[in-house]
């Protein structure tokens, strides 16, 4: 885990917070809102750290716009994933952030330039075939789906033939490895230098398009 990452779940799990609960304090807090990039940055050990450690835990979670960003499982909320990693970014201007969840956090680096939670999806058309293909990455699953094209380029005139999916993980920045939860068949990517397009293991190519 980074620095950050140890600083931050340090202070917010740390047990001995503040004691004071009285009006007057709680006024101030009012009257004075945590400084969230002060939450991820502070040591653990403290004293602000201590004292503002449920202040913290609040104002994280309102910046995240869950209840309680403690509970989330950002393995499976990869929207949630994308603005942990903006509101850690905007702080301390690093992109290299932790959830906590180590999968995820394995996987981060990558999910910035292939990921849909940041708006990409990844495409292949064999025209001789006829075979359209999508391929998106969310969180760890994966997902792709086969389409026959019946000569049109339309999607809605597209018969859907196959959808596979399963869990995948980052070997590196330029390449990854997935399995198929259908078959427990493993396919691998190699992605180009620029995230423009990628390889799979059977020599199918996809380009990276930006859909939102």
């Amino acid at each position: 885990m980074t620095n950050y990452g140890v600083i931050l779940f340090a202070s917010l799990f740390l047990t001995s917070c503040g004691g004071n609960s009285s009006k007057e304090t709680t006024t101030s807090k009012e009257d004075n809102p945590v400084d969230i990039c002060k939450c991820l940055t502070e040591p653990g050990n403290s004293e602000w750290a201590t004292q503002n450690n449920d202040a913290c835990r609040e104002a994280i979670s309102k910046e995240l716009g869950v209840e309680n960003y403690e509970n989330v499982n950002f393995s499976k909320e990869p929207e949630l994933n994308r603005k942990w990693d903006q509101l850690v970014e905007k702080c301390t201007g690093t992109s290299k952030v932790e959830t906590g969840v180590e999968a995820v956090d394995k996987n981060n680096e990558l999910v910035k330039e292939i990921g849909t939670s940041y708006g990409y999806i990844w495409e292949s058309i064999n025209t001789e075939a006829q075979i359209y293909t999508t391929l998106a990455f969310d969180g760890l699953k994966f997902r792709t789906i086969s389409y026959l094209m019946n000569g049109e380029s339309n999607s809605e005139n597209l018969t859907k033939l196959i959808v596979l999916s399963g869990s995948w993980h980052s070997n590196d920045q330029k390449n990854a490895e997935g399995t198929y939860d259908q078959n427990n068949v493993t396919v691998n990517w190699k992605f180009a230098d620029d995230y423009s397009n990628l390889t799979n293991n059977e020599g199918g190519v996809f380009n990276r398009i930006k859909v939102k």
